[in-house]
């Protein structure tokens, strides 16, 4: 067996981490647990099926990730007795009129036949969205996809800590040199790579996600998450409490003070979808999701002794734990289901 050093504990880190620690590797990761990382910001929609991105690497990487993805929870949960926060209550696609909506309805559903995980898809009329959402607004009809779901970052990051350690590795927080780690390095540093690596580029967005409770009777639990209208989506967090987003904003900040002109905007977008229910503004989640050429996740050797995985985005919980298995099971000498020189530039 191989020894590796992971540097970032992001979800692209800790996947990793974990599935070479499974498969018997000697791993240390280390995280010095900056704040803005984005994947404990992240909403975690589980949904890319709706997506109208035309990239097919990226569409094949997240369609994969999704498949994954309740086989793999259900064995990271048995084996940590860690909940990761993973439902799936399906997602409610909402569209400005139903000439809009039967176009989106057939590009979905005719992806299909290469993703049964969607499990069914169907039109919703404004009256059916209500009946299932009751405190969201009616003013849209909308696609549903059953098989949508969401995942706490969190959660699913304490997880696979465990996961590691009882796998044999170690998760160190602290910073390391790379120069300094062991074995082959694995530097999955997200927006702060720069510091170490200029392969990949690397830039990142500041992504502002709003939480909020309604003052209502209870909400029901088992809500679906909402795809709104634009780059807008709702994902509920707890009893009565949702969460709303996201701004995008290029910046080389790296800053997490909320804006103010962000939380006015997203506490009226909130007001917008949910226009009959008092709102109480909790705070506001800041991340930093880091981007790759072509908005391209980056996996493969930049060097000889060091492998970066960079640039997820804001689709970093998707494609994570896929990430983390076809990595290990590459830099194992095994085959893999995903052409990772397809995510390989240099």
């Amino acid at each position: 067996m191989s020894t590796f050093t992971v540097i970032g504990g992001g979800i692209a880190g800790a996947s990793i981490a974990y599935h070479l620690a499974k498969k018997g590797h000697a791993v240390t990761i280390y995280d010095r647990t900056d704040s803005g990382q984005a994947t404990t910001a992240s909403a975690g929609i589980i949904c890319p099926w709706v997506s109208q991105r035309r990239n097919k690497k990226w569409y094949k990487l997240v369609q994969e990730g999704a498949k994954y993805y309740p086989r793999f929870i259900k064995e990271l949960e048995a084996t940590t007795e860690h909940s990761t926060g993973f439902q799936q209550n399906g997602a409610i696609c909402l569209f400005k009129d139903e000439r809009v909506q039967q176009l989106a309805y057939e590009r979905i559903s005719s992806k299909q036949e290469g993703s049964p995980e969607m499990r069914a898809v169907y039109k919703l009329t404004k009256e059916e969205v209500k009946q299932m959402h009751p405190h969201l607004t009616d003013a849209y009809p909308a696609v549903f996809v059953e098989g949508g779901g969401q995942i706490n970052g969190k959660q699913l990051l304490a997880a696979f800590k465990e996961g590691i350690k009882q796998h044999g590795g170690n998760w160190i927080q602290q910073h390391i040199e790379p120069s300094k780690a062991e074995g082959t390095v694995i530097y999955t540093a997200g927006a702060w790579s720069g510091e170490f690596t200029s392969k990949p580029e690397v830039h990142h967005q500041r992504a502002e996600l709003l939480h909020f409770q309604l003052q209502e009777e209870k909400v029901n639990t088992s809500t679906p998450v909402v795809m709104g209208l634009g780059p807008m989506y709702i994902v509920p967090t707890g009893e009565n409490q949702f969460a709303i987003g996201t701004t995008h904003e290029d910046t080389k900040e790296f800053s997490i003070t909320p804006s103010e002109e962000n939380l006015q905007y997203l506490h009226g977008e909130a007001e917008r979808y949910f226009p009959q229910t008092e709102l109480n503004a909790q705070h506001i989640a800041v991340g930093l999701r880091p981007f790759t050429r072509d908005s391209l996740p980056f996996i493969g050797y930049v060097e000889e002794n060091t492998f970066v995985v960079n640039g997820l985005g804001s689709t970093g919980l998707t494609a994570g734990p896929v990430i983390g298995r076809e990595v290990a099971d590459y830099l194992s000498g095994e085959e893999t289901v995903l052409e990772l020189s397809d995510y390989a530039y240099f």
